[in-house]
């Protein structure tokens, strides 16, 4: 029989056989996809043409970009195959040029919305227990907005709010427990702003829960895989949202064991983790988190001729004085004091503020396992310091900042003056009436406001 036979018995003689001239069977041609994204064309593979993103890159978590939405200043061009990959592998053979126009930003934004929008939806599926209106796409691109948008201090200093509004998106694709971070810090600030629209705190609260989890198992059983760069990243919004969480969760309840300011404390605490392991530190001392990280080294010491002034007891130098004095320690003895009060110094001989966020939080996350140990068990001096560290974050006018460490200064104040000691009554003076200060001022502006009802908290 010949080779050339057709694929269709009864088929017209000039129909062009399926099969050469060797006897091998020609590939079939398919239609060809007029309306594919760019990924797929450049492929040259079948695309489904399911927008925003279609199965090919939903797949492979790409960005997926249909020609439709290319303008003028956009110019999509094919990336050079690396060496030792194939076509298959998981990074986007096209990318962006950097022209700099509106509809560049415009079309990245859509990226990140569809990208955030399949990632929450795999998520979804694998999840039995989650409220649904918590994972809707409008508002998980309302959060996205949110979180890009917003350009008042609200999430640290000009530095570091900057590095992660450009670097958040790209990063937290690919660690889940950044992305939910960003997302619960987002939806965290709405239900500040909009109290009255419940969907925010469910969905802050989801996503805080799910990154929690997922950076606990990172940071425990795979950190040396890890990336440092998201990693610290998502702890520094964690750290926010714990110490909003935490301080609310048990109100004006007087310190105890389970209502203890160490809950919070501790959660801060996987930074010094990343920091000290070699092949995060060599990420992070070339990336772009190097200008924050940098606040995170010792303080320098304080100057040997502070000392205590008589005629003004309550001025910045006769405090730290008087405060170092009190902590002071037998020269066999280890110090767990002075390290912690030579970095809250500055911030006792001025007032923090936008820029002092980095260095204030810093201060909480890198103190030693002693002393957060001292704080379990109550040590009076470790609780008088962190009731500073308290006294003075408000100052920062951020929203997170103020509320809750007020609280937690009255609480661990209120602790302080049932002790027998007439040092600890004279230092309690300014805590008090710093936090007094901190909360008078801060009333005053929300007043001016008009948005007093939102965020105003006594703790008598």
């Amino acid at each position: 029989m010949s080779a050339w036979v057709l694929e269709t018995p009864g088929g017209d003689d000039n129909q062009k056989s399926l099969y050469n001239e060797t006897g091998a069977r020609r590939r079939r041609a398919h239609p060809k996809s007029r309306k594919g994204c760019t990924h797929c064309k450049q492929r040259r593979v079948k695309c489904d043409e399911t927008r925003p993103t279609c199965g090919q890159c939903a797949e492979r978590n790409w960005t997926c970009e249909y020609p439709a939405a290319s303008k003028k200043g956009i110019r999509l061009s094919p990336s050079p195959q690396p060496s030792g990959r194939s076509l298959d592998s998981e990074t986007p053979p096209t990318s962006i040029s950097d022209s700099g126009s509106p509809a560049q930003g415009d079309l990245a934004r859509s990226a990140i919305h569809s990208q955030v929008v399949a990632v929450l939806e795999r998520s979804a599926t694998s999840s039995r227990a989650q409220d649904p209106s918590t994972t809707q796409p409008h508002l998980a691109i309302e959060l996205v907005d949110h979180f890009l948008d917003t350009t008042e201090m609200w999430i640290g200093s000009p530095v570091s709010q900057g590095i992660i509004q450009k670097h958040a998106f790209p990063m937290a694709l690919h660690a889940s427990y950044l992305l939910h971070a960003v997302l619960a810090c987002a939806a965290k600030h709405l239900s500040w702003l909009r109290p009255e629209e419940s969907k925010y705190e469910r969905a802050a609260a989801l996503h805080y829960t799910r990154s929690l989890q997922a950076y606990s198992v990172q940071l425990v059983y795979d950190i040396e895989h890890g990336d440092a760069n998201a990693m610290i990243s998502a702890s520094g919004l964690l750290a926010k949202l714990t110490l909003i969480n935490m301080v609310a969760s048990y109100g004006e309840a007087p310190l105890s064991r389970e209502a203890s300011p160490t809950s919070w404390i501790r959660s801060m605490q996987g930074v010094k983790v990343i920091l000290s392991t070699p092949s995060l530190r060599t990420q992070l001392q070339t990336g772009f988190l190097l200008p924050i990280l940098q606040r995170y080294g010792p303080a320098s010491p304080l100057d040997a001729d502070m000392y205590f002034d008589p005629h003004d007891p309550h001025s910045p130098t006769s405090v730290l004085a008087r405060l170092r004095q009190y902590c002071v320690v037998a020269p066999d003895d280890s110090d767990p004091y002075s390290p912690v009060i030579a970095q809250l110094a500055p911030f006792i001989l001025r007032v923090p503020d936008n820029d002092s966020v980095d260095q204030m939080m810093a201060i909480v996350a890198g103190v030693e396992s002693s002393f957060v140990e001292l704080l379990d068990r109550f040590d009076t001096r470790a609780l008088l310091i962190l009731c500073y560290w308290c006294a003075r974050l408000p100052h920062i006018d951020q929203w997170w900042t103020g509320p809750s460490a007020e609280i937690e200064c009255s609480r661990i104040c209120r602790y302080l003056s049932t002790v027998d000691d007439e040092r600890i009554k004279n230092l309690l003076w300014y805590p008090f009436n710093s936090c007094a200060m901190a909360k008078a001022s801060r009333i005053k502006s929300e007043e001016r406001d008009g948005e007093v009802t939102v965020a105003s908290i006594s703790y008598g």
